[in-house]
């Protein structure tokens, strides 16, 4: 791009590069964080936009407002779609979280997340931050910047294609979220089963004891034993599942 000749066309094949980016950005984990400011996120937005704009082989060239901006919505869809399919991993991590808070008897402790701007559960917000520092740790933001990149040799600027296994791909996307939950909160929750099992022997042997009474710290204790003790095999599963994000992110734009 020449900075001093700036035509219509390059104008406007770099408003849609942008656009696509922006969409990333917004939706993408961490990147999306509230307590990063929408100057800084604009801003990195466009520079990456600059970066990647000698990568596209063609120029878009329509005089129609009405085509632009539907071509500026498909490049939006594209950024969306790459974020949120990135998002469902940490997402699946604060589901998981909220569970295992919940059946460890913390479930009405929440605290402000600065990140999201909302309340949650002080388990989903521990286990979030551990899979943000992963995140960094394992170079999982070098895998999303590259799909990022690798998305304008496989989808073309303007070139968005709805297709049925496109729809399939994020339907199974959408599903593994589920599983990845369960496996992340499966230790927490087997050993907090075992210790609700054995109240409830306890509870028919010895009925002097009151167990309601003795469960509530007994449950808390144990739950945050096992979750200490749970944090290098949830390390192994984002380290996988993170890992597994780049092959979907490809999947998803061949998809496109």
């Amino acid at each position: 791009m020449n900075l001093f000749q700036i035509s219509i066309s390059d104008a406007e094949t770099f408003l849609l590069i942008l656009t696509r980016v922006g969409g990333i950005l917004f939706t993408a984990p961490v990147f999306e964080s509230r307590n990063i400011p929408v100057p800084v996120k604009v801003g990195l937005a466009a520079a990456l936009a600059f970066i990647f704009f000698p990568q596209v082989g063609f120029r878009f060239e329509q005089k129609s407002v009405a085509v632009l901006a539907g071509a500026m919505a498909g490049e939006l869809a594209i950024g969306m779609i790459i974020g949120l399919a990135a998002r469902l991993i940490f997402a699946a991590v604060e589901m998981a979280g909220q569970v295992v808070g919940f059946q460890m008897g913390l479930g009405i402790v929440s605290v402000f997340d600065p990140f999201t701007q909302t309340q949650t559960s002080l388990v989903a917000q521990f286990k979030n931050l551990i899979a943000m520092l992963l995140f960094f740790s394992f170079n999982a933001h070098h895998l999303f910047l590259g799909a990022m990149a690798k998305s304008y040799q496989l989808v073309p600027v303007a070139g968005l294609n709805f297709s049925s296994p496109l729809s399939h791909l994020m339907i199974s996307l959408a599903g593994g979220m589920f599983v990845l939950a369960l496996q992340i909160g499966a230790p927490v929750l087997a050993i907090n089963l075992f210790v609700s099992v054995g109240l409830g022997v306890v509870a028919r042997t010895v009925p002097q004891i009151n167990v309601l009474i003795m469960s509530f710290p007994l449950t808390i204790g144990v739950g945050l034993l096992a979750l200490g003790m749970a944090v290098p095999f949830v390390a192994e599963v984002l380290k996988k599942s993170f890992t597994l994000m780049g092959l979907q992110l490809d999947a998803l734009l061949r998809a496109m």
